[in-house]
């Protein structure tokens, strides 16, 4: 499975280089300030377990319908992209020359798992209206929503988590340059029914340490809500991708799991 990210996938994946808080004009602390006080509202979106019914399946017309709007976005934004059924579309296992090739053979077991991951989903890329939110790489912000039984969401989320852990830094010869280095971590984040943000960091291997060819971290958050795992990314700021993800987060819980389940568009998944 090749996953791209930092500098080897900056024109769709990855928005990076991160803004000093704090240290700017009154009109930037401010928004600043506004990003906290979103993050602060993040931890509070509840989640669904125990009210849905875990074997519960969504269909892709369904969740395009709790996908955000740009107007949605915080701080607004625009629609640049959206897609059905892109999700996993065909398996691959790690190769040699993948981000993940040197990984121990522990994580490569993790991640050939997680490729083979099948599941209805929708992405949709935004752009947000904030300039300096969106400076780099084309700003592209891209949501994704996946439905799976619980049961399936959490193991999903469980092989990200060891995946971090067992391989959290790699290298790679880049198709074009030196080759890079890359480093992950996940921290737990109170969003739904489980959550966590990822950051992953890109540098210039073969650069000298004073001139480090460092893009800054890059925030992705993964949610659950029920079987539903909603990602929002990728941002150059936690608060800001804490504040996206919650208002995504939000829509998901009120669009799909308002009402008791009443069998318009949706199915139990299959024994």
């Amino acid at each position: 499975m090749r996953i791209r990210r930092g500098v080897a996938a900056c024109a769709a994946l990855v928005a990076a280089g991160l803004p000093a808080a704090g240290c700017g004009t009154d009109t930037e602390d401010k928004e600043t300030e506004a990003k906290e006080n979103n993050t602060a509202v993040a931890t509070r979106v509840p989640g669904v377990d125990g009210s849905a019914d875990p074997d519960l399946l969504f269909t892709e017309a369904q969740l395009e319908k709790a996908l955000l709007d740009g107007d949605e976005l915080p701080g607004g934004g625009r629609e640049v992209w959206s897609a059905r059924g892109t999700f996993n579309q065909v398996a691959r296992v790690p190769e040699g020359g993948d981000l993940w090739a040197d990984c121990p053979a522990g994580a490569k077991g993790d991640l050939v798992e997680l490729s083979a991951f099948r599941a209805p989903s929708v992405v949709r890329h935004l752009v947000p209206d904030d300039r300096k939110s969106a400076a780099g790489f084309g700003g592209i912000r891209p949501e994704v929503l996946l439905s799976m039984t619980k049961e399936r969401a959490d193991r999903y989320l469980e092989l990200k988590r060891a995946i971090y852990k067992g391989c959290p830094k790699t290298a790679v010869d880049a198709e074009a340059g030196p080759p890079h280095t890359y480093r992950y971590t996940a921290d737990d984040v109170e969003l739904g029914d489980d959550a966590f943000v990822e950051i992953s960091q890109s540098k210039d291997a073969d650069a000298e340490q004073e001139n480090v060819a460092d893009q800054g971290p890059s925030y992705q958050v993964y949610v659950r809500l029920g079987g539903v795992i909603v990602t929002s990314g990728h941002w150059k700021d936690r608060a800001a991708a804490l504040a996206a993800a919650a208002k995504a987060a939000e829509k998901v819980r009120t669009t799909l799991y308002a009402k008791p389940p009443n069998g318009h568009g949706t199915e139990r998944a299959r024994s």
